[in-house]
C-alpha cells in the first residue's frame, strides 16, 4: 500500500527517535519531511526548514514530495542534486510533474542536454524550471542561429545559463536586430555571446552607443571578427571607466589617435584594470626601455601577465646577454610576444645545459592567454 497523502498523514516519530524516557528527543516529522530525509538525504533540520519556508513564504504546506523527487530521479538526478535544489527553491516540491516539470526536462534533453548535463544544468540554474516551456522554446529559437550547432549551443548555455533562464527578451531582440542591421554575421554574434554575453543584454540605448563608438573608432568593418571584439571590450566598461582608461593612457604620453590605434589592433587593451595597465606600462617603458610606439603597435604586450610572462622572460634575456648567448639587438617585443612553447625552445631549453638556472627562471607561463587566435 502506498504512502498516505500528506494532507491525511499524521505526524510521526522517525525510526531512530529515542524513547520517551530519554533525556534527548528527536523532533516529530510530518510524512513529507520524513520522506525528504529518507529519499534524498536531507538532514532533519533541512527538511523542517524547507517545510517552514513553504509555509511562511508561500502560505502552502509541504504536501507529498514523492512525485517530484521520483521524477527527478528518473532523469538521472542524484540525491545531492535534488537535496540542494530543494533547499534553494522549496517551492519546487509543489510543481506538478505533469504538465510542468516533465515536459521541460524532456525538451532540454531534446535540444542536447543529455546524460549528466541535464542535472548539472538544473543544479546550476534552477530558474530554468521556473520558466514556461513556451519561453524556453522561444529563447532557444532566438539564440540557436548565432551558436550554429547543438554542441556549441549546449556549451554556451551551460556556461551562461542565465541567458536561457532570465528575461532580457526586449533587450536581446533589439540588440541582435541592431547587429543584423549593421551587417554583423551570425558567427561573429556567436563569438560575442561566448566572449562577453552581458553585452547583448544591455539596454538597447547603451548597446547602440557602444556599437556607434566602435564604428567611429574604425575597428574593422562590422563583418570582421575584430569589430565584434571591439563591441565586447567596450561592453565591459561603464562610460566613466572608459574615460578613466583614456586619461590613464594619456598620462603616459599617448595621444588620442595613438589610443585609438592601439584599440583598433587589440580592443581589450581598454578593458584592462588600472593597476595592470600602470604596472605593465611602467615596466615596459622604464625597465625594458620600449618606446611608446612599440606598445601602440603591439598593445597585446600590455595584456600579458607581468609576473608570469614579461618579467621572467626579460630576466632570461638579460642572463643570455650577460653570457654572450644573444646580442644587444635582440628583438625584445618579438621575444615577449612569441608562444610559450617557442620561447622555451629558443631561449631556455636550448641553453639549459650551459646555463641550468634558466629552467628555474622561466618554467613557462601556465596562464598564456587565448586571445591571440581571436584577434585577427
Amino acid at each position: 500500500m502506498g504512502a498516505p497523502p500528506a494532507a491525511l498523514s499524521p505526524s510521526y516519530t522517525p525510526l531512530n527517535a529515542t524513547s520517551s524516557s530519554s533525556s534527548t528527543t528527536t523532533p516529530t516529522l510530518s510524512y513529507g519531511e520524513r520522506y525528504l530525509v529518507d529519499s534524498c538525504g536531507l538532514s532533519l533540520e533541512s527538511a523542517v526548514s524547507v517545510s517552514k519556508k513553504l509555509q511562511l513564504l508561500h502560505g502552502i504546506g509541504l504536501g507529498d514530495p514523492q512525485p517530484v523527487i521520483e521524477c527527478f530521479k528518473a532523469y538521472g538526478f542524484a540525491d545531492t542534486h535534488i537535496g540542494k535544489a530543494i533547499e534553494k527553491f522549496p517551492r519546487l516540491l509543489r510543481r506538478r510533474v505533469e504538465p510542468n516539470l516533465r515536459p521541460k526536462l524532456d525538451y532540454l534533453i531534446q535540444i542536447g542536454f543529455l546524460g549528466q548535463l541535464l542535472p548539472d544544468l538544473i543544479s546550476k540554474d534552477l530558474f530554468i524550471l521556473q520558466r514556461s516551456l513556451d519561453r524556453l522554446k522561444a529563447r532557444h529559437r532566438l539564440l540557436w542561429p548565432y551558436l550554429g550547432s547543438e554542441e556549441r549551443f549546449v556549451k554556451g548555455i551551460f556556461r551562461y545559463s542565465w541567458l536561457f533562464s532570465r528575461s532580457f527578451q526586449k533587450s536581446l531582440t533589439a540588440n541582435l536586430d541592431l547587429l543584423a542591421q549593421e551587417g554583423v554575421p551570425h558567427s561573429c554574434v556567436g563569438t560575442l555571446i561566448f566572449v562577453q554575453p552581458t553585452a547583448i543584454t544591455r539596454s538597447p540605448g547603451r548597446f547602440a552607443s557602444i556599437v556607434s563608438t566602435v564604428k567611429s573608432i574604425g575597428v574593422g568593418p562590422p563583418s570582421s571578427p575584430k569589430f565584434i571584439h571591439g563591441v565586447a571590450a567596450l561592453s565591459r566598461l561603464s562610460e566613466s571607466s572608459w574615460n578613466k582608461r583614456i586619461e590613464l593612457c594619456m598620462s603616459f604620453g599617448w595621444s588620442g589617435e595613438e589610443i585609438w590605434s592601439a584599440f583598433r589592433r587589440f580592443p581589450y587593451i581598454i578593458s584592462l584594470s588600472d593597476e595592470k595597465m600602470t604596472n605593465n606600462l611602467n615596466f615596459c617603458m622604464d625597465t625594458i626601455k620600449l618606446e611608446r610606439q612599440d606598445l601602440i603597435t603591439n598593445p597585446l604586450l600590455l595584456h600579458f601577465s607581468l609576473e608570469g610572462r614579461i618579467r621572467p622572460r626579460w630576466n632570461v634575456l638579460q642572463v643570455l646577454k650577460s653570457n654572450n648567448r644573444v646580442g644587444e639587438d635582440i628583438g625584445v617585443v618579438w621575444a615577449l610576444s612569441m608562444s610559450d612553447k617557442s620561447f622555451l625552445q629558443r631561449y631556455v631549453t636550448s641553453y639549459a645545459d650551459k646555463i641550468p638556472e634558466l629552467l628555474e627562471m622561466y618554467p613557462g607561463d601556465d596562464k598564456e592567454i587565448e586571445l591571440d587566435d581571436l584577434i585577427e
